[in-house]
């Protein structure tokens, strides 16, 4: 337990840097657009007008207000307080809870998981226990879209709006092969920003699990 105790820290003062710099990131990022538009389109490109998705690290609900707009049903999960509620303003008709996406249950099965900019907050040594959470919460055939750092840095700090925030990835290949284990299959991935240190975003497909049961409740807002 006490080799993981800094690391943990290092989660926790994550969230804290957001909650501080929350108002500075939203105005520093604008709506969708460019490479995320276009990999949130092909995310929801096969799933039914009303379907649900889990948006996890939603942050101030960029994403989720344009999912909703487009006729989606979003669930948001995030660790900071001060972004949540930036998010709740932003898009009310979504639901948020506050969590942590390694240990909170956010009920029910979703149509697909969104999980962007988040998961490389986390060491790289939880990742593959996160991909088992995101693949538990979709039912068969549920869609997934996730960007991760893509360095195989196991950790550094950048900083950003004048915070310190750290970062843990693994080199695509690996990162593949976690997800494939979590039941995945991969659709496609890409290095979506090559300045940003090997950033990398995923689309997957969940596989079917052994003892699912299609007549299992489903998300329901």
């Amino acid at each position: 337990m006490s080799a993981r105790r800094p690391n943990e820290n290092r989660v926790r003062e994550v969230v804290e840097a957001y909650d501080r710099a929350a108002e500075r990131y939203a105005e520093a990022r604008g709506p969708v657009s460019g490479s995320l538009r276009r990999l949130l389109d092909r995310l929801v490109e096969p799933l039914s007008a009303g379907a649900t998705i889990l948006d996890v690290g939603c942050g101030h609900g960029v994403p989720a207000r344009y999912l909703a707009d487009n006729g989606f049903r979003v669930t948001g999960l995030d660790g900071s307080a001060r972004l949540l509620a930036l998010a709740r303003m932003a898009v009310p008709e979504a639901d948020f809870i506050r969590g942590d996406m390694r240990t909170t249950d956010p009920g029910g099965f979703f149509d697909a998981v969104l999980a962007w900019d988040s998961v490389f907050h986390l060491p790289r040594s939880d990742h593959a226990a996160v991909f088992a959470n995101f693949r538990s919460w979709l039912g068969p055939g549920g869609r997934l879209l996730v960007s991760l750092g893509g360095s195989g840095a196991d950790e550094f700090t950048s900083e950003m709006l004048g915070e310190t925030f750290f970062y843990s990835g693994h080199a695509p290949e690996a990162a593949m092969r976690l997800l494939e284990d979590a039941g995945f299959e991969i659709e496609h991935w890409e290095v979506d920003d090559p300045s940003s240190r090997g950033h990398i975003a995923v689309l997957g497909n969940a596989r079917p699990l052994s003892g699912h049961s299609s007549s299992q409740r489903r998300v329901s807002l």
